[in-house]
């Protein structure tokens, strides 16, 4: 069939791709289209036939996925199969305290079992899972899949404390285990993911997680097959697509090397069983529609890597847990791609494919080297209690911060074309619970982790400008004077409207001027707070005098602010008084809680 198809093709030797890409770059480096992961690995512009590695295969209990519905009020219950729902998580113990649905008796778990018909059902009690272990083990014979949320490490991440005495987590895990078809132990590693960890990091730590609630149980006296049996793992998807389809494949490997270790055959015979969440650490407040795009391809990178469980957040979950189009829109995203992409009728639908399969290797060597140290240093409970863990990820976290506020990670609506139009007063609240979270200064047993957008920052200091409109006050305009070379004013121009945008505030942009002195003028009569001298480096040596002598004259108390960072002028612009510079490596978080600052008040 080859022979057939390609016989009248020239073979082409990975060297001639090689050499054509060289010339292409025109003299630049190999390492121009090569780059590194976030894991400290390098992958190459193409990879071909001989590059494929050898791996494991990947295993899993069945093809396809179930469309999974998180519900927190009963309201939402009513005909989720109509809807498209698969099976449904009933969160009874929300992280946001929000939660109204409640579980308190076996009566109620009973009732509200029954009103989803047969779907496979998780049922988050939290730490009173084990209470509540003969009724949920009742519910096999009707749910066919049942899954309970008991995790004492999941609760020191999330809340500081255990939630259960630390001498008896073995004896709750024995209460859990027993029952076929039932899993009373769930690995929230999302926790991780929405607090800022790598997809290695999220990786290793949950192995490690693993392996310490494995022994717990056999140390318990549970058999290892019970064991493994008694757990999954809820994990969490990130919008760095290719990425996040190896991390599951890399999970599924992995964790059937470790169940191998402890009797030859399991991991065969018991596959990893793992939902996988969307993350909201990169979902943005602003511009949220885009939020249903991350959904959408986070949705294909869990189900391509082999989850079997997948929820996706509404595009709008920052504003409200309760709007039905979100709730809507992150179903049918996952109905059109088992309908129309058919990646339920596949097995491994990442199998074969060069990139991913070397991909794959790579994280799981990564992952695996990661685990291994961490195993060195005491396993995960060690980690936790020393707080190793949490503040490895928080460093990770901040690292990400620092490159969003810089742009050498774009986050689009937020850093990169902002819509400075759009308000969100109401977003307000959301963000004062964010912040009394971070400043909480309760002592707790383990150090928590935070669950912070990465876009945080970004909305802190721009919703400022949303409640001071709301509040009927006015809005500061920015002024674009252009003028000089064409190409260069044009590009500065665009370049200060992304990132002022970022602010919210009335941008002018205008064709261009004769003279600066024409510029200010019209900025002056339309009343603008901040004026941007857009140009090149060249022409500033000439225009910036003019420039801030007619500031001074006509707009004393305005910004005066240069797009560009001239090297050899900015001694001189300085002392001209220019307020600040517009350019790539300028923090943008720290320019906006300056303008905010002078211009709306903290």
């Amino acid at each position: 069939m080859n022979e057939f198809l390609f016989s009248d093709f020239r073979e082409v030797s990975t060297e001639d791709w090689k050499n054509q890409i060289l010339k292409d770059l025109k003299g630049s480096p190999w390492d121009k289209v090569t780059w590194e992961t976030e894991e400290g690995f390098k992958i190459e512009p193409f990879y071909r036939k001989e590059d494929l590695p050898e791996i494991p295969r990947v295993y899993k209990r069945n093809t396809g996925w179930n469309v999974t519905e998180i519900v927190s009020s009963e309201s939402e219950l009513t005909n989720l199969p109509k809807k498209g729902a698969d099976a449904v998580v009933l969160v009874a113990t929300a992280e946001n305290g929000k939660s109204s649905l409640k579980i308190n008796t076996a009566a109620d778990l009973e009732r509200l079992a029954s009103l989803i018909g047969n779907l496979p059902l998780v049922v988050s009690v939290g730490d009173k899972t084990p209470s509540f272990a003969d009724s949920l083990k009742k519910l096999i014979s009707s749910h066919n899949t049942v899954l309970g949320d008991f995790d004492p490490y999941g609760s020191a991440l999330k809340n500081g404390e255990l939630g259960t005495e630390e001498n008896s987590i073995g004896k709750n895990f024995s209460v859990l285990s027993g029952t076929k078809g039932f899993a009373g132990v769930g690995i929230h590693s999302y926790y991780l993911r929405d607090a800022g960890a790598s997809i290695g990091q999220e990786l290793a730590y949950t192995l490690s997680w693993g392996v310490d609630y494995l022994n717990r149980h056999l140390d318990a006296g549970v058999s290892i097959e019970d064991a493994a049996s008694n757990l999954w793992f809820w994990m969490g998807i990130g919008s760095d697509y290719f990425m996040e389809i190896a991390k599951f494949r890399a999970m599924r490997i992995l964790w059937t090397e470790i169940l191998n270790a402890y009797k030859p055959g399991l991991g065969e015979s018991l596959p990893a069983l793992i939902v996988a969440r969307t993350s909201n650490f990169q979902f943005t407040a602003y511009d949220p529609y885009v939020n249903m795009l991350r959904g959408t391809t986070t949705a294909m990178s869990a189900v391509m890597g082999g989850a079997d469980f997948v929820s996706v957040l509404p595009f709008d979950s920052e504003y409200s847990a309760q709007q039905e189009l979100g709730k809507r829109i992150a179903r049918n995203s996952q109905l059109l791609l088992r309908y129309e992409s058919f990646l339920d009728k596949v097995e491994d639908p990442a199998a074969g494919s060069y990139y991913l399969e070397v991909l794959t290797k790579k994280l799981a060597e990564s992952a695996w080297s990661q685990f291994q140290d961490i195993e060195k240093e005491g396993g995960f409970e060690e980690g936790l209690k020393k707080g190793t863990i949490q503040k490895e990820i928080n460093t990770r976290a901040e690292k990400k911060r620092n490159a969003l506020a810089t742009k050498k990670d774009i986050l689009l609506g937020t850093n990169q074309y902002p819509l400075p139009s759009e308000r969100h007063p109401e977003l307000k609240n959301s963000l004062e619970e964010t912040k009394e979270q971070i400043t909480n200064k309760k002592q707790t047993s383990y150090l928590r982790l935070i669950p912070v957008r990465l876009s945080y920052e970004f909305d802190k200091w721009r919703n400022l400008t949303d409640t001071h409109v709301a509040s009927g006050k006015k809005l500061p305009k920015v002024f674009l004077l252009t003028i000089g070379d064409l190409t260069m004013r044009k590009a500065r121009a665009g370049f200060s409207s992304n990132f002022l945008g970022c602010l919210g505030y009335e941008i002018i942009d205008n064709l261009g001027f004769a003279s600066v002195k024409e510029g200010v003028t019209k900025a002056k009569e339309l009343g603008c707070e901040i004026v941007v001298l857009c140009s090149s480096d060249e022409e500033y040596a000439t225009y910036l005098p003019e420039f801030a002598a007619e500031m001074k004259s006509q707009l004393p108390g305005s910004w005066k602010l240069l797009a560009g960072y001239p090297k050899d002028l900015i001694t001189q612009a300085e002392s001209l008084g220019i307020d600040d510079f517009i350019h790539m490596k300028r923090n943008i978080v720290e320019f906006m809680e300056k303008a905010q600052t002078k211009w709306i008040g903290k």
